[in-house]
């Protein structure tokens, strides 16, 4: 009896393990979780063939820019060339964080931080005082105001699916 349990406990510790482990599926449609300052709000389109449209609308404003996407364990990279694409508003290099079916902004990376810190332990930068790993990642982090003018953590949220053909 105690066998037939461990072995039930067994194989479904294994089989959760395997649906945690498989690949996220994350192309589709996301939009920001609410406008910002009640006007500004983004929608990020991952195709399925790799590219990435990242529209910014609000205030009379309407832009698209388009890029590339890729994933890496549970990091989305999205690049915008902006030799390749003049009108871009968006450039460069943009990494969030996969969780199901949000994409958060990457936190910040402790080896910056400790460079930070040994930059401000040396003699000419005496009056230079680097706060906490924990204050500098929420400050870089800062969460937008939203149309009350309250604080929020900001991040795209699945609205849609796409199915690749």
């Amino acid at each position: 009896m105690k066998r037939n349990i461990f072995l039930i406990i067994t194989l479904l510790f294994l089989f959760l393990t395997l649906i945690s482990c498989s690949e996220k599926i994350i192309n589709g449609k996301y939009r920001t979780n609410f406008n910002t300052y009640g006007m500004f709000s983004k929608t990020l389109t991952l195709e399925c063939d790799g590219n990435a449209i990242l529209n910014f609308q609000g205030d009379m404003q309407n832009n698209n820019s388009f890029g590339n996407w890729k994933t890496e364990k549970d990091t989305l990279i999205i690049f915008f060339d902006s030799i390749k694409n003049e009108k871009n508003k968006f450039k460069g290099e943009f990494k969030f964080v996969i969780k199901r079916n949000k994409l958060e902004n990457m936190p910040f990376p402790k080896s910056e931080y400790y460079k930070l810190v040994e930059l401000a332990k040396k003699p000419e930068n005496d009056t230079l005082k680097i706060p906490s790993y924990r204050k500098i990642n929420k400050l870089t982090n800062q969460s937008m105001k939203n149309f009350q003018g309250k604080n929020g953590k900001q991040y795209f949220k699945k609205v849609e699916e796409i199915e690749c053909k």
